[in-house]
């Protein structure tokens, strides 16, 4: 059987094109339910369900004391959140000691996997160590740059905000916490193509030479900088779509209220649904980047001759 990954990319002696990462979304589509795929949808609803789980609990038991609601997202009041923030504790032990465990885990679990799942997509080996340091490599090149552009994005729209139309004001507040959430994940593909170029190269973190290094560097900076047009509408897309999955069963369950166990049973399932899509969302950009950084690389190879 062939590679449907591998026969999307130029073979030796082909003359290569150099293309975008735009070009990789119909390619990148097969292999979200692979091993790792699975595990990646996994970690995230591990993620999802220990720490709601695990915070419902803790919150049950600093409000076992009161005479709060039965029916908490129907009828509580802003006196019922005050007593519970207060008189509760829930001011001083937010969270309780199993919520970050749990989440701490689940997470490594995740990125785990979804490292896993973009070395197998790229062909390199899946090493710890290119998966750490290029998370020091992105930081280095990354944060200001991102930076830069993040908070001009910002300033633009508080700008627009202030000027006192509502319809401005709404896209300020939509479109800050968008520009926030775009800035972590833009940083994440940074990441991403740190860790895939370190992963084909030698161990240790410079690489065998300062030289070496600084040239992995420049070449991921570029890997990114050279489409950013393409980049940033992938990374804004990815969040749009994956902020309105979300939002869009939290409002459903808002508008239908929870008065009932089936009910809210339906709601926690469709809720799971969309942590399982946003998942293999997820899964889709990475293996896209795995893609393009194998066709990159290839490019660069058959030009040196």
């Amino acid at each position: 059987m062939t590679d449907p990954e591998a026969s999307a990319l130029p073979r030796p002696g082909a003359d290569p094109v150099p293309r975008g990462p735009c070009s990789f979304l119909k390619e990148a589509l097969p292999g979200g339910c692979s091993r790792w795929g699975l595990q990646l949808m996994a970690g995230w609803l591990a993620f999802a369900l220990a720490t709601g789980t695990l915070w419902t609990l803790h919150l049950r038991g600093l409000a076992g004391w009161s005479a709060l609601p039965s029916y908490w997202g129907e009828i509580l009041t802003e006196r019922d959140v005050w007593e519970l923030a207060v008189n509760g504790g829930l001011g001083q032990h937010w969270t309780g000691p199993w919520v970050p465990l749990a989440a701490a885990l689940a997470l490594l679990w995740l990125l785990w996997a979804g490292w896993r799942l973009q070395a197998d997509a790229a062909g390199v080996p899946a090493r710890l160590g290119p998966w750490a340091w290029g998370l020091v490599d992105a930081l280095a090149i990354g944060v200001l740059p991102l930076a830069v552009l993040a908070g001009l994005a910002a300033w633009g729209l508080g700008w627009l905000g202030g000027t006192g139309i509502q319809a401005l004001g709404w896209l300020d507040w939509v479109g800050g916490s968008l520009v926030r959430l775009a800035f972590c994940s833009a940083l994440f593909l940074q990441w991403w193509l740190c860790r895939l170029d370190r992963a084909a190269a030698p161990p240790g973190f410079r690489l065998g030479s300062r030289t070496r290094l600084g040239a992995h560097l420049s070449l991921c900076f570029r890997r990114f900088w050279a489409h950013p047009g393409q980049w940033l509408a992938l990374v804004l897309a990815g969040v749009a779509l994956r902020a309105a999955l979300t939002l869009l069963v939290l409002a459903l369950a808002w508008r239908m209220g929870g008065g009932t166990l089936p009910r809210v049973g339906a709601f926690l399932a469709l809720d799971l649904a969309a942590v399982a899509a946003n998942a293999w969302l997820l899964g889709w950009f990475l293996r896209l980047t795995a893609l393009f950084h194998r066709h990159d690389a290839i490019c660069r190879t058959e030009g040196l001759g």
